[in-house]
């Protein structure tokens, strides 16, 4: 499955609410999860999500 550039909007416009509400759905099991600790899986994320468009993204040369 290619990494298109709509594939990875996609996945970056849902990533920014879940990572939020995974704030909230810590609340309810009692975890304190500060806003910066959100923010920094966010961005790991993001990171990997780049790291990942630049291997297999459109202008890639690997196989499939």
């Amino acid at each position: 499955m290619k990494l298109t550039k709509a594939r990875a909007l996609i996945l970056i416009a849902f990533s920014v609410p879940i990572a939020i509400e995974l704030r909230t759905v810590a609340g309810f099991f009692n975890v304190e999860l500060p806003l910066i600790a959100v923010a920094v899986i966010e961005f790991l994320f993001l990171a990997l999500l780049f790291v990942l468009y630049g291997l297999y993204g459109e202008g890639s040369e690997s196989a499939a």
